[in-house]
C-alpha cells in the first residue's frame, strides 16, 4: 500500500484541472467561512463537476450545523468531510451512521483518541501550515484510527515527514502553491513523493 495523499484548499475552478492531471487519492475544499480559500457553493458545484468522477472531494466544515453538512453530502456535492472545529463524538457518529466519510482534526498529542472517524488528521494549529515533531506521532501498531498528517508539509519536506511519521495518508493545502496559487509542478511532485513510499 502506498502512501495516499490529500491535496486541499482548492479555490478556483482551474484546480479541478490540476487536480485530473496529478491524481491524488482525495481533493478538499474549504465550506467553512472566513478563510481565504473559502469557496461558496457555485465554485464547489463547478469544482465538482469539472474533478475526475474518481477523486472524492471532502468538504472542510468548522462547527457548522451538521443537518447542512449531510445535504451537502446527499446532494453529490461532496463525498465526505473534514471536521476542523469544536464537533463532539455525537456528531462525528451521526454523520457516520449516514455512510459520511469523516475526517476529525485532532492536535498530534490526540492521536491516539477513541473516535468513530474514519481518519485523525493530525495538525498542530487551524491549518497553521506550521510543521511539528513528526517524532511524536504514534507508531502504526499503537494507532486505533488510520493517521493523516499535516501541517506545512512541501516538496522539500515530505519525504521526510512520510519516513518519520508513517502515515497512511497526508494532507497539503498551502505546500502546492506559489504565490497562493496552485502549482502544477509542485502538485505533481507531492503526489509523485507520496505514492512512492509504501505504508
Amino acid at each position: 500500500m502506498m502512501t495516499k495523499i490529500k491535496l486541499c484548499g482548492n479555490f478556483r475552478v482551474d484546480d479541478a484541472d490540476l487536480l485530473n492531471q496529478v491524481q491524488p487519492d482525495m481533493a478538499g475544499i474549504i465550506l467553512a467561512t472566513g478563510h481565504r480559500r473559502t469557496v461558496n457553493l457555485m465554485t464547489a458545484l463547478k469544482i465538482r463537476e469539472r474533478l475526475d468522477e474518481h477523486i472524492p472531494l471532502y468538504g472542510v466544515f468548522m462547527n457548522q450545523n451538521i443537518a447542512d453538512v449531510l445535504t451537502l453530502f446527499t446532494s453529490g456535492l461532496i463525498q465526505g468531510v473534514q471536521l476542523h472545529g469544536d464537533e463532539s463524538e455525537l456528531e462525528v457518529t451521526i454523520l457516520r451512521e449516514k455512510n459520511v466519510p469523516v475526517i476529525q482534526v485532532v492536535k498530534p498529542e490526540q492521536a491516539l483518541a477513541p473516535t468513530t472517524a474514519d481518519y485523525l488528521l493530525l495538525d498542530h494549529g487551524t491549518g497553521s501550515g506550521e510543521p511539528f515533531d513528526w517524532e511524536i506521532v504514534p507508531p502504526k501498531p499503537l494507532r486505533r484510527t488510520p493517521i493523516i498528517l499535516a501541517g506545512g508539509l512541501t516538496p522539500i519536506n515530505l519525504q521526510e515527514a512520510i519516513t518519520q511519521a508513517q502515515p497512511e495518508w497526508v494532507d497539503i493545502s498551502s505546500g502546492d502553491e506559489v504565490s497562493g496559487i496552485k502549482d502544477l509542478a509542485k502538485m505533481q511532485k507531492l503526489v509523485d513523493i507520496a505514492h512512492h513510499n509504501p505504508n
